[in-house]
């Protein structure tokens, strides 16, 4: 195992302690699954081809060619001041369907600890919260302002 397998797998370990799960590991596609508040799904990926450890959610649709919607999406991905530090990424839907929303952070191993993964995971889970409740109103081309500091909790279900 990679010194940064290893790394990852001691940061999981604690996290789940510090969550109260009986336990967190990588699968053998070196990913890790979780469900707060029983809605918000968080993908754990260890990409070791890059040496990375990535968050993931999907956290809603979107209407296509919705002009508003994208400006709002860009200008809260700026200097992820809308975030929390993540990226928002637009995956395009086949033919009508709408895009999917997606919310990702990137943490290079050259930066991760077991610290660093809890408080990394408190603020995109928040962040996560923020989005799924915000696209819908995308629909309508609104949207609040964007929040750079969470709101929300961060409570876990096994």
């Amino acid at each position: 195992m990679s010194a940064s397998k290893t790394k990852i797998e001691d940061a999981l370990a604690n996290l789940a302690l510090r969550l109260k799960l009986e336990s967190l590991k990588l699968n053998e596609k070196n990913e890790a699954y979780l469900l707060f508040d029983q809605k918000f799904h968080v993908t754990c990926i260890f990409d070791s081809n890059k040496d990375e450890f990535i968050l993931t959610s999907t956290v809603g649709g979107l209407e296509k060619l919705s002009t508003a919607a994208y400006k709002k999406l860009l200008g809260d991905n700026f200097f992820w001041a809308g975030t929390a530090g993540a990226r928002l990424f637009l995956e395009p839907g086949e033919g009508d369907a709408q895009d999917t929303i997606i919310l990702r952070e990137i943490v290079p191993m050259a930066m991760f600890d077991e610290e660093r993964l809890y408080e990394r995971m408190e603020d995109f889970v928040n962040a996560v919260e923020y989005w799924t409740t915000e696209y819908p109103k995308l629909q309508q081309g609104g949207g609040s302002q964007p929040v750079g500091q969470s709101t929300g909790s961060f409570m876990v279900s096994a």
